[in-house]
């Protein structure tokens, strides 16, 4: 089996929809594919033989500065992973290369988001060195915590 982690084509962009039912979140999957035509995301993929396993992305303007600061801070977003291939350390591995490119661009923070009651994701965010708390807030989906990295 051949495992790789590779740059999405937009041209595969549907293709995500192995990973999160972007049917049923086509709100966001649609805001995703906008940020992606104008540059504002880039997303990775976690491939096995081809097949779309996982994802994570960088997001540089989110227009709210406890995510994105201009040249400073960018923003990890939508780090999933199949539900048939969690725990299998996928989200570390993915986490670990967006970190690497990330570090390569020269910003000098990497600000996330996640849900209070995910605690797998929160325990490998706090083990990945995002040790600060930049607010703990509530939106649709519930309690939330956004956290920084400083590289």
């Amino acid at each position: 089996m051949k495992h790789e982690i590779i740059a999405l084509d937009i041209a595969d962009f549907n293709k995500c929809g192995n990973i999160w039912n972007m049917e049923k979140q086509s709100a966001l999957a649609e805001q995703f594919y906008h940020e992606l035509l104008s540059n504002n995301r880039i997303t990775f993929i976690y491939t096995i033989d081809g097949e779309f396993i996982g994802e994570i992305s960088l997001v540089f303007d989110m227009k709210d500065s406890d995510y994105t600061i201009t040249d400073q801070r960018i923003y990890i977003s939508r780090l999933i992973v199949k539900r048939e291939y969690r725990h299998q350390g996928i989200g570390r591995q993915l986490l670990h290369f967006a970190i690497e490119k990330i570090k390569e661009m020269n910003y000098e923070e990497i600000a996330i988001g996640v849900d209070l009651d995910n605690y797998p994701a929160l325990k490998l965010y706090i083990e990945a060195g995002f040790d600060k708390i930049i607010r703990i807030d509530r939106d649709d989906q519930g309690p939330y915590i956004k956290l920084l990295k400083t590289l």
